[in-house]
């Protein structure tokens, strides 16, 4: 598992940036950025992951495990709609993982070499070509599989809530341009700071 190499620098500078997300950060210290080394089964592990609970998406990942075996272009591909969907998934979900693993095969990629060296909205664009791949699932892969440091999912209920418990008076939702604006003050490390915002949340 490989962190990133400005991992230390983003924390200090986090630290010194903003007094209450440097309290999250003192209280998760054992909390670290790694890739994930399969772009597939990252991709496929954000689509699980949409719009549902932590708990139930590692229940359904599980069951999809069990099905597909290692998950490669091949595997997926053979394990086919009704399979995948049988493990849990809808029926959108099912055929996301479908259309995924057909632009694998289509471009034949196999390994990170596809994905190295690039400009990261060369990526997305790429990525969000393919019908069920939208910006948030981008956004998990530029994180969690590319690294890239300064990405915050300003779509992500996890995020928002996260922020509006850190930073709102009572109980009146940030407008979008003020959680803008406090995002704006973590560049260029908003990974980072959106990682330690989903710790803040969950526990």
């Amino acid at each position: 598992m490989k962190k990133p190499d400005y991992w230390q620098e983003s924390l200090d500078y986090l630290c010194q940036h903003d007094e209450k997300l440097a309290i999250i950060i003192k209280n998760h210290n054992d909390c670290i950025l790694t890739a994930r080394e399969n772009a597939l089964e990252s991709l496929l592990g954000s689509i699980v992951a949409q719009q549902i609970s932590v708990k139930a998406a590692a229940s359904i990942w599980a069951r999809i495990v069990d099905v597909v075996g290692e998950i490669t272009t091949p595997n997926v591909l053979e394990a086919g709609f009704d399979k995948l969907r049988a493990c849990g998934l809808s029926n959108q979900k099912a055929q996301y993982f479908i259309n995924i693993a057909e632009h694998f095969k289509v471009n034949k990629i196999n390994g990170a070499s596809h994905w190295q060296n690039r400009d990261y909205a060369e990526v997305v664009e790429e990525l969000t070509s393919i019908k069920g791949v939208g910006p948030w699932t981008a956004q998990m892969f530029g994180m969690f599989y590319l690294l890239e440091p300064d990405i915050i999912p300003l779509k992500d209920v996890g995020i928002i809530r996260a922020i509006n418990r850190l930073y709102s008076d009572g109980n009146i939702e940030l407008e979008v341009s003020r959680i803008i604006e406090i995002s704006n003050n973590w560049k260029p490390y908003r990974t980072v700071a959106s990682l330690f915002l989903w710790y803040s949340i969950d526990n």
